[in-house]
């Protein structure tokens, strides 16, 4: 009767625990099915391959609209951590997911912000400088026309040719630094191409670990569960 009795504990408790490792497998298989929720965002826009502002602004959205739904995901399978007999692991899981997807996407929301934020800069610097070449211009002008049609020397209009040519000077002075800055803008934008090249590779190398990991444990469950009850 002893014997009876402790074969059928052993086979509850083999049963209760084939329960509890099945949840957490049962969770496992739905995060896997959406923890690559960022791949085809980060797929879709390589380093260095925002080039116009119409392109920037979508990417800006997706970014957005991306975030929300990891959130979402995140907060979906936390409820279901919650009902799995390993919840502490599972929870640490899916953070450590959230946080590799968050990562990924970043650096697509700063290249297209940067980019932004450079259309902008560059759009009022042009308006700037036809504006300034309007004004040398007219100065060149006035340059061209007949000693006696040009603006005396001295007298009121003395200070206006000097005005003239004052600007003139700050329109050539604003052209070399547009360009200077121009070069310092391309300049940063490789840094920037390469450093987020290097966090997406960094990215992948973690997923690729989380894989492993998530496998050797699953091994591990596989062969405890299939371990026979030892006889009294």
């Amino acid at each position: 009767m002893k014997y009876i009795f402790s074969t059928c504990l052993s086979a509850a408790f083999l049963l209760v625990g084939n329960v509890a490792l099945a949840q957490p497998a049962s969770v496992e298989a739905d995060t896997s099915a959406r923890a690559y929720l960022p791949k085809e965002l980060v797929e879709r826009y390589p380093a260095d391959t925002i080039k116009s502002n119409e392109v920037a602004e979508r990417a800006v959205a997706e970014v957005t609209k991306t975030r929300a739904d990891i959130e979402k995901r995140f907060a979906d399978e936390q409820k279901a951590c919650y009902k799995v007999f390993f919840t502490t692991s599972c929870l640490d899981k899916i953070k450590e997911q959230r946080r590799l997807d968050m990562v990924a996407i970043k650096p697509i929301e700063i290249e297209a912000n940067s980019y932004i934020r450079h259309a902008k800069v560059d759009e009022r610097d042009r308006r700037l400088a036809e504006k300034n070449a309007q004004s040398a211009d007219k100065a060149a002008a006035n340059t061209d026309k007949p000693a006696d049609e040009r603006t005396p020397k001295d007298g009121p209009g003395a200070t206006e040719e000097a005005q003239r040519k004052a600007r003139a000077e700050a329109y050539a002075k604003r052209n070399a630094e547009f360009a200077e800055k121009q070069r310092l803008l391309k300049e940063n934008e490789a840094a920037d191409a390469q450093k987020r090249a290097e966090n997406v590779q960094r990215y992948e190398e973690k997923v690729r670990a989380a894989e492993e990991k998530q496998k050797e444990i699953a091994r591990k469950k596989a062969e405890k569960a299939n371990v026979p009850a030892a006889k009294p």
